[in-house]
């Protein structure tokens, strides 16, 4: 046992009080209130004063003008759904990363790489009401770990919500819809979550597109051309579409008009038809989960109902050719559906399967009436 004087404690203690006290402060996290202006300045201006930590509180009223930029961590931006940025005449009402002066993001520097490089890490949107934008509510650009949630993301003339090649993501318990894309639109991401959404009035409630490991569960979608919808496409830094889990959603009654048209046969038919320009030209009306060429996609506990043209659907991939391999259909309730298809489809059916029946997916133990399997059942 070493024995220590009292004096040479004493001497310790008043060492490490002078160096504690020696020591910067920690930085407290503020609260920055953007006053009813009426101008998107103001909260830019609030974003620019503002270190990693802080909040943004966007006070009750409707803001219009530039774009709002974020590009740097740990911002927090806070409104009730009052507090609304009308984002017409703009292509985007927030942007997260390095923006363009003219309002483009710069390339796609942080996707498709063994390191990619995040812009932006700890992001968080909670509230708001974002409309009007000429393309994006919110377009987050190589963002690490990010947030958006209890927004009404309305009106847009595009994608209300968009992360792209962004990672450790959660979207939840927001409400919009009315534009021709997809309110929510995940793109080339890592590990987002999708979640508690009511979504309505979109050409896609919910798209998946070239992104891996994604869950979309308890999310209510309603009157979209397509509820939930997963494909890989071509020309993106991905090239792949994997491991999504689609469970324990509701997908009732999305029978919106495809917008854009019908892509002509050989002789100029159907009338008002147009040559392929589109992906979005493919998609029939009335169709309620869809994967078109996902690898590795579990599509589970859903209720899915009074959809037109199809409940549940798996389908190759008419672009790219890849088949829809491993997409497992298991313990959903498809009913109802199937009952007025659109001429776009090539069957239809509370289950619909346009793919190789050995490609390893497999349906099984769903409570459903019609069924669509023309190529044959998939083999589980």
């Amino acid at each position: 046992m070493v024995l220590t004087s009292t004096r040479a404690r004493s001497s310790a203690l008043t060492i490490l009080g002078a160096v504690l006290l020696a020591l910067p402060a920690a930085a407290h996290a503020a609260t920055i209130t953007v006053p009813p202006t009426g101008s998107t300045a103001s909260i830019q201006n609030a974003v620019n004063a503002a270190s990693p930590g802080d909040t943004i509180q966007v006070s009750s009223g409707t803001y219009t003008g530039p774009t709002v930029n974020v590009e740097k961590d740990g911002i927090t931006i806070r409104g009730s759904r009052n507090a609304v940025i009308n984002a017409a005449g703009h292509r985007y009402a927030i942007t997260v990363g390095h923006a363009q002066p003219d309002g483009n993001l710069v390339p796609d520097i942080s996707c498709g790489t063994a390191t990619p490089v995040y812009q932006v890490r700890n992001f968080t949107i909670s509230g708001m009401t974002i409309r009007n934008a000429d393309d994006t509510g919110i377009f987050m650009m190589g963002v690490d770990k990010l947030r958006v949630t209890g927004g009404e993301y309305r009106g847009n003339a595009e994608y209300g919500i968009f992360p792209r090649c962004s990672r450790d993501g959660l979207i939840d318990h927001n409400t919009g819809g009315g534009g021709n894309d997809a309110t929510i639109y995940v793109g080339v991401n890592e590990n987002i979550r999708v979640e508690d959404n009511y979504l309505t009035d979109s050409t896609l409630a919910i798209e998946l597109e070239n992104t891996n490991h994604t869950f979309v569960r308890r999310n209510v979608t309603t009157a979209n051309t397509v509820g939930i919808f997963m494909i890989v496409l071509p020309g993106l830094p991905t090239n792949s579409e994997s491991f999504a889990t689609i469970e324990n959603n509701i997908v009732v009654n999305n029978n919106r008009p495809n917008p854009f048209p019908q892509v002509c046969d050989g002789n100029g038919l159907p009338a008002g038809c147009a040559p392929l320009t589109e992906d979005l030209q493919l998609l029939p009306s009335g169709t309620g989960i869809l994967n078109v060429g996902g690898h590795d996609i579990t599509i589970r506990n859903n209720v899915v109902t009074g959809n037109h043209t199809a409940g549940i659907g798996a389908s190759q991939n008419p672009i790219t050719g890849d088949s829809s391999e491993r997409t497992i259909v298991t313990r959903n309730i498809a009913l109802h559906n199937g009952t007025a298809p659109d001429p776009r489809t090539s069957g239809s059916g509370d289950l619909l399967f346009l793919d190789n029946p050995g490609n390893g997916s497999c349906f099984t133990n769903n409570v459903h009436v019609t069924e669509g399997f023309p190529f044959g059942p998939p083999l589980c």
